[in-house]
């Protein structure tokens, strides 16, 4: 009897403590596994296996980043199914299974720049804006302002693709401790327009009347690609070079960051890189940052990613910033062909990054083990930027259009919405394109539509098959239907550019190798005015508010009002 009451007491305190017990084992055991969650093993030169299973929405959301194993590739892109080889260096060494200490996870388009304007090519991590603010529009006309003459290097003249200036509206304290000129520096609301050109100089101008804020750097080297600004406001400048030649002599080429304090060079990168596979230097891409841990993403032509841990100490008070990088890279053998390098301009969401290379291979890749999470075989080289769609609940799609150039004359520009998790192709447009001394097909990024054109994402394909001209062509976003068509006698290679009234009625800036600027109703694709800019286009745009600036290969940069 006794025995029958201890045992029905011991059993209800073993009930109770279970009771207690059980959700906290549980909590440590989710957290556990959490922490402990098995990521993508690095084996250089090896093939990566990404297991298939549904995405795990509350631990992504949780930590704020994407998980490779929560993904559920698609098979033809897993990296296993292409042979894909890949490796980790770091002073030349190769790592292996490597995981950054610190969590990689940018956030949205919308935050990604802490001060006001446009800092990089389209403007942010997402690549899906060169506009800055908001533009009243009651004439539907464009008005030039101010041009400015600059110069040339051989045959490298004016400014060249993809041309982008940024365009700054600097913090009243941090202006005073630049070294830009007096009576500017005393102008309130400055906005300066940064511009690197062909002519081999950096230049800094005034956003209302185009002259000198400060002088310019001279690089003397033509520079084909776009700077971009530190976007957490530091005075941090980048800037990639596109040729290696200048005045007919061989000149050292590579991606260099000034302070914008004193536009002192802090560090150089020599696009020769002793671990590249390919030896050609250029940077024509824009890097992205990550605020959170101090690193920059920049893709070389000479087929490196580079993840450089800046080490920034930058102290305000006292005026003075400095860098101490410490570079890590990711370098990989592409399975369709040898010819690799990357000149578009890195896209990323949250730790995922996306771009394509010469070989026409496009890569989804996890920033914190810097290896592959899905590869595709986009057909040719890839010159254009892809853009980002983040709808939120995971729902996130890459919009991206290659060149016509392996293939030779009467290739396809293949356009192509695809889902950026999974690699999972939603739809694609085919489009036949000429190619001789130029390129045909996309060479220029494409607007990805808001507010009364959120159902439109709008490309540029250059030297079609049947007009040897071009066509900028509104896709519906869901279906890839033809919503409206621009067909031109003169090919692009320029971005259009995308902006909005506060009302949100969308208006688009094409540009043309006619030296034509066009003002385009954004949702009837009607063409409400066009300048002539007495040259070739083939730089894009960036607007801040009612001022558009675009240079041109016949030596000039234009500031362009919206009226």
């Amino acid at each position: 009897m006794r025995y029958m009451k201890f045992s029905k007491a011991l059993l209800i305190l073993n009930i109770i403590i279970l009771i207690f017990l059980i959700p906290g084992y549980m909590i440590f055991e989710n957290r556990f596994a959490k922490q402990n969650s098995p990521s993508i093993s690095p084996s250089p030169s090896a093939d990566i296996s990404v297991t298939s299973t549904p995405p795990k929405v509350e631990a992504a959301d949780e930590v704020n980043e994407i998980l490779p194993e929560e993904l559920d590739i698609v098979s033809e892109c897993l990296p296993s199914n292409h042979n894909f080889k890949w490796e980790i260096l770091k002073d030349s060494k190769k790592l292996e299974n490597y995981i950054r200490d610190e969590v990689v996870s940018l956030k949205k388009s919308d935050e990604y720049n802490k001060i006001e304007g446009i800092t990089t090519f389209r403007g942010n991590n997402y690549r899906d804006s060169a506009s800055y603010g908001f533009v009243d529009v009651k004439e539907e006309k464009l008005e030039k302002v101010w041009s400015i003459g600059i110069g040339y290097i051989d045959s490298w003249t004016g400014v060249g693709w993809n041309g982008q200036p940024a365009i700054i509206k600097w913090d009243e304290n941090l202006k005073k401790a630049m070294n830009i000129f007096s009576e500017k520096k005393n102008k309130k609301d400055l906005k300066e327009v940064i511009y690197a050109t062909l002519d081999g100089k950096i230049y800094f101008l005034d956003l209302d009347d185009g002259t000198n804020t400060r002088n310019p750097i001279n690089v003397g080297a033509p520079l084909k690609g776009s700077v971009s600004v530190d976007p957490r406001g530091y005075p941090l400048l980048y800037s990639g070079q596109g040729v290696d030649e200048a005045w007919g002599k061989k000149v050292p080429i590579g991606f260099r960051i000034y302070s914008l304090l004193d536009q002192k060079l802090l560090h150089f990168i020599n696009g020769i890189d002793n671990d590249c596979f390919r030896y050609w230097g250029a940077f024509d891409s824009s890097p992205v940052v990550d605020e959170e841990t101090d690193t920059l993403f920049e893709c070389g032509e000479n087929g490196i990613l580079y993840s450089i841990k800046l080490n920034t100490d930058y102290k305000p008070l006292e005026g003075s910033i400095s860098i101490n990088p410490d570079i890590t890279k990711y370098r990989y053998t592409s399975p369709v062909n040898s010819r690799l390098g990357t000149e578009n301009s890195i896209a990323v969401y949250k730790n995922l990054a996306y771009f394509a290379d010469n070989s026409g291979t496009l890569q989804c890749i996890d920033l914190k083990t810097l290896s592959p999470v899905w590869v595709r075989n986009i057909n040719d080289d890839t010159d254009s930027t892809g853009v980002i769609e983040d709808l939120g609940d995971l729902e996130v799609y890459l919009y991206i259009a290659n060149e016509v150039d392996l293939q030779g004359n009467n290739g396809y520009s293949y356009v192509r919405k695809i889902n950026a998790l999974t690699g999972e192709l939603i739809w694609q447009k085919d489009y036949k394109c000429r190619y001789s001394v130029n390129n045909g097909g996309a060479m220029a990024s494409p607007v990805i539509g808001k507010n009364d054109i959120e159902n439109l994402v709008i490309f540029n394909i250059a030297l079609s098959y049947k007009t040897s001209g071009g066509k900028l062509i509104a896709f519906d976003k869901t279906t890839g239907d033809e919503v409206w068509t621009i067909e031109s006698d003169f090919y692009s290679w320029s971005s259009p550019v995308a902006v909005y009234t506060p009302e949100g009625k969308s208006y688009i800036i094409q540009c043309d190798s006619g030296g034509y600027m066009y003002l385009i109703e954004g949702i009837s694709g009607k063409i409400l005015d066009k300048i002539p800019l007495q040259a070739n286009i083939e730089a894009s745009p960036a607007i801040f508010e009612d001022m558009i600036v675009v240079g041109t290969r016949g030596q000039q940069i234009w500031g362009i009002r919206i009226k």
